[in-house]
């Protein structure tokens, strides 16, 4: 198995916090290769993330906590559920459910970040063409609150995210029927995904404190999302075309 350990810390605490992350990755009778882990620090807390493939599937976890130890047990054992999951085993997750991830839905006024540079990244990245049920599975196996996607059925730009009552909630740009065969509890949003600039978006979710916003930007037409990231920044992600 690759492994390689990148960031935070000196390198005797980078040695030692790859060593439980990797024995989590060999403990089951799964393919396992491409183990990276990365820390960083963010808002006084540790972040550590890990991607590797996991029967030929791509994984991610990412955690933060208050210190090395208690980041790289949790990082341990979430990448053990992300292996099992990969592996044929992926189920809907349960609503409430404590294995979500570390980043806050929706962040306290006191503690929100204001100020010019609030948006610290866009990614362009090609948006996936599936099914909602394919995103969420992305979505989980990948350890992201929401994903931003093509709706295949309607050729819409789409985004699944954890919600209530059901666990998994689905956006399109404007209302179409809900999908159908849905093999997962899907919640689907009504309501058309407000047209707005980025920056509007970006001071949208300062004044609500949600953790992320799906839009259509008003230059493209395209769906967007823009997310809170561990550190109360913002990310912006993209479609490539």
């Amino acid at each position: 198995m690759a492994q390689e350990l990148t960031g935070y810390g000196r390198p005797t605490m980078r040695d030692a916090a790859i060593l439980p992350v990797a024995q989590a990755a060999a403990l089951f009778d799964v393919v396992t290769d491409d183990l990276r882990v990365r820390l960083s620090e963010a808002g006084g807390r540790v972040v550590a993330q890990a991607n590797a493939c996991a029967a030929g599937r791509p994984i991610r976890v990412q955690v933060a906590a208050a210190g090395l130890g208690e980041a790289v047990a949790d990082l341990a054992e979430r990448l053990s559920c992300r292996i099992l999951e990969a592996a044929a085993c992926w189920s809907a997750r349960a609503w409430p459910d404590t294995d979500d991830a570390s980043v806050p839905s929706r962040i306290p006024p006191g503690e929100r970040v204001v100020g010019p540079a609030l948006l610290a990244r866009v990614k362009a990245v090609p948006l996936a063409a599936c099914s909602p049920e394919v995103a969420v599975t992305v979505m989980d196996l990948m350890d992201y609150p929401v994903h931003l996607f093509v709706d295949a059925d309607t050729g819409l730009d789409a985004v699944v995210y954890r919600a209530g009552p059901t666990g998994y909630r689905l956006a399109r740009l404007r209302p179409v029927p809900p999908p159908t065969p849905n093999t997962v509890r899907l919640t689907v949003d009504p309501r058309p995904a407000p047209t707005l600039e980025a920056a509007q978006a970006m001071a949208r979710l300062d004044q609500t404190g949600l953790g992320h916003l799906f839009f259509i930007d008003s230059g493209t037409g395209r769906g967007q999302l823009i997310y809170r990231r561990f550190d109360t920044r913002y990310a912006l992600i993209k479609d490539t075309r």
